[in-house]
């Protein structure tokens, strides 16, 4: 598998008319997002122009107000694109209600709940066609070493979860944050979605290959039982070990 293409970096056109705000978000979004690469507009109509001219962002994401525009100009100034980026609704952009509720339902659009970096660095993992999808895949090459069936819900319970914790340098809390998300997004409960998890280890360890064998090692639990929480950061080190050089 190519780990150069699987891990090009996603690349983010940040837009609001606050200079602080997007220097706060850029530094966030690139220590804890990785691969990402993030740049900022002030202006509109710049913006706008780089998007014309290059089609080189994969998403646009609105936090503010522009210095020469208001987000509803702006999106519709997007909707005039034979191509265009993803585009994601944050902060002060989402709370506006005339422009975030008359592009909801729009394809390409997306509102961050939250008006915090994690939940904007979450739902930047689980776009359709951009990161999120790079890891799942990553993921589902994984499982299908270990010799799992595919599609399987407890597979996807685990690539979600790895999803939520990989652009995060802290330990999250498993269950409150991890696990929660995952539970949001499949709408279970924490508790089915921590049991699926752990079927789905049942599953290896009944009949452990040598993929499986070769992970358990190379991560430090040779002979070991793996818990939820372990294998969940066990998978997330393994990928970002395989997109180094």
């Amino acid at each position: 598998m190519d780990n150069d293409r699987m891990f090009k970096p996603l690349k983010i056109a940040l837009a609001s008319y606050d200079r602080k705000e997007l220097r706060v978000q850029k530094h966030y979004l690139e220590e804890e997002g990785a691969p990402i690469s993030c740049t900022c507009f002030l202006s509109g109509e710049r913006l706008f122009r780089c998007l014309q001219q290059d089609h080189s962002f994969d998403v646009a994401i609105l936090c503010n107000e522009m210095e020469d525009m208001t987000g509803l100009e702006f999106m519709e100034h997007i909707r005039a694109l034979e191509q265009r980026p993803v585009l994601l609704l944050f902060n002060e952009a989402r709370r506006n209600n005339e422009s975030a509720l008359c592009m909801e339902t729009e394809e390409g659009i997306f509102c961050v709940e939250q008006a915090d970096l994690k939940s904007l660095l979450r739902e930047l993992y689980r776009m359709p066609g951009q990161q999120g999808q790079k890891l799942e895949r990553q993921c589902h090459a994984l499982y299908d070493s270990w010799g799992l069936q595919q599609p399987d819900v407890n597979c996807g319970y685990l690539t979600c979860a790895v999803g939520v914790v990989f652009g995060n340098s802290q330990k999250m809390a498993i269950r409150k944050e991890i696990l929660q998300a995952v539970g949001q997004q499949y709408n279970v409960s924490v508790s089915a979605v921590d049991s699926g998890i752990r079927r789905m280890i049942d599953q290896l360890e009944a009949a452990p290959n040598e993929a499986w064998s070769t992970f358990k090692q190379e991560n430090g639990f040779a002979g070991d039982k793996l818990t939820t929480g372990k294998l969940i950061y066990a998978v997330k080190n393994q990928l970002r070990r395989q997109k180094e050089p």
